[in-house]
């Protein structure tokens, strides 16, 4: 008898654990402010590279990668 009383405490807990609260969202991704970068040209960048056709078009070319920029 005490170990199914111990087997129904434990469910309890781990339910109590497990059970969503009310303020559990998502979590919000707010980019901090930042005044040197372009936002529509990062958002137009990021665009271009979901759409891209080939991973080959849209290769890193920046610092430290030792390649140049494509033509």
């Amino acid at each position: 008898m005490a170990v199914i009383g111990v087997i129904a405490v434990l469910l309890i807990v781990l339910v109590w654990f497990l059970w969503p609260s009310k303020d559990a969202g998502p979590a919000r991704r707010e980019r901090p402010e930042r005044p040197d970068v372009d936002e529509a040209e990062l958002e137009a960048a990021e665009r271009d590279v979901q759409e891209a056709a080939d991973e080959e078009s849209v290769r890193d070319w920046g610092p430290g990668t030792g390649h140049k920029p494509l033509p």
